[in-house]
This record gives structure tokens, C-alpha cells and sequence, in this order.
């Protein structure tokens, strides 16, 4: 999955005030593990996260309200990062944490997703991204498994449907294909906000 960015007209000094857009941009989805915010405790449980960290040994402060170097995170993704980057031998031999919104970040070209959850590494910025954010996480196998018996329980109900126009258990299977696809595209919830 790659993540393409609005092209932004104003410059915020203050890099949350880009948390809308970044939000849109990253379909409402963490840049690193993918799981959407229905699945992680809402827009709440979302951070913005500075891809280039603005503090630490490698920062860039610089870039602290850039918005190209801002990226929207789940809280844990973004705790795991912090202010890691790889030195510049490690960067120069691949080892670096894996950018979705580059064409060379899309994340099927980093792992192999396999079918019970697990992820396995297949350059070295996948590796690196994958250790670092600890993308290997339970909850993330739970969740990349479920989305696979989805996928195929879909499948499986829209060629029933598509043999049997008169099958008795249709409106019992219309109900299941409407469940699935919304575990497939969840809904998005915006955490309330004080009044000012």
C-alpha cells in the first residue's frame, strides 16, 4: 500500500494542525502497520508521527512541521519508533524504515504477508521497519489473519450468490457479505471534542 499526499497550500508552524489532512491522506490507516483506526481505539489512539524525527541523535528539527515529513501513526507504532533512525552505514546498506508514501515503500515490496498473520522480511528496510516498529506484534497477527479468512469468506459468498439467484439462505447471505465488507472498510469515528 502507498499513501498519496494532498498538496498542501498553507504552512502550519504548528505540525498538529495538519492532523485532518494527515488523517485523510493515510485513510484514516497507521503509515507502518496499516490497521485502520475502527480496529486501534479510534482517532483518539492516533498520533502524528515525524517520519525524519525532530529530536534525538539524527534530528531534524527542521522538519518538525513539514508535512511531508509528518505521517499519521497509531499510538504504538509511533511509541515504538520515537526518535529512531539508522546511521548513515546502516541507511546506506538498506537498512531504514520503510516510506508508503515513496513508490519503493510500498509495503508488499518489504513482506510477504502470510496467511495466519505473521510478516516475513523480504529487503532489509522491511527487516529494519519490521524490528523497530515491532510490526510482529500479536495483535497485529490477529488482526492480518482475520482480514484474510474476510477476504476469502467474501469471495466465497459472492460466487454462492452469483450461482443461485434463487438460494433459499439469500437474504442470510446478503446479511454476512454486508458484516465482512464493513470489517473489510470499517466505519471512522471522530473523537469528540471539547467546545471552546
Amino acid at each position: 500500500m502507498i499513501f498519496i499526499r494532498s498538496t498542501t497550500t498553507t504552512d502550519y508552524r504548528e505540525y498538529t494542525r495538519y492532523r485532518l489532512m494527515l488523517r485523510a491522506d493515510f485513510q484514516n490507516r497507521c503509515a507502518y502497520c496499516l490497521t485502520h483506526e475502527f480496529y486501534n481505539g479510534g482517532e483518539a489512539n492516533f498520533e502524528i508521527d515525524h517520519f525524519r524525527p525532530w529530536r534525538g541523535p539524527h534530528a531534524r528539527p527542521d522538519l518538525k512541521s513539514t508535512y511531508a515529513n509528518l505521517y499519521w501513526s497509531c499510538s504504538e507504532c509511533n511509541s515504538n519508533k520515537g526518535d529512531k533512525w539508522p546511521d548513515a552505514i546502516q541507511y546506506e546498506s538498506g537498512y531504514r524504515f520503510v516510506d508508503p508514501c515513496e513508490e519503493w515503500g510500498d509495503h508488499d515490496l518489504h513482506w510477504i504477508f502470510d496467511r495466519d498473520g505473521t510478516l516475513t522480511a523480504i529487503t532489509r528496510a522491511g527487516e529494519y521497519t519490521e524490528d523497530k516498529l515491532m510490526l510482529w506484534r500479536e495483535m497485529l497477527q490477529h488482526h492480518r489473519a482475520q482480514y484474510f479468512r474476510d477476504q476469502d469468506e467474501l469471495r466465497e459468498i459472492e460466487h454462492i450468490l452469483m450461482q443461485a439467484i434463487d438460494n433459499p439462505s439469500r437474504t442470510e447471505l446478503l446479511r454476512r457479505l454486508a458484516d465482512i465488507r464493513a470489517r473489510l472498510q470499517p466505519p471512522v469515528y471522530d473523537r469528540p471534542r471539547r467546545a471552546t
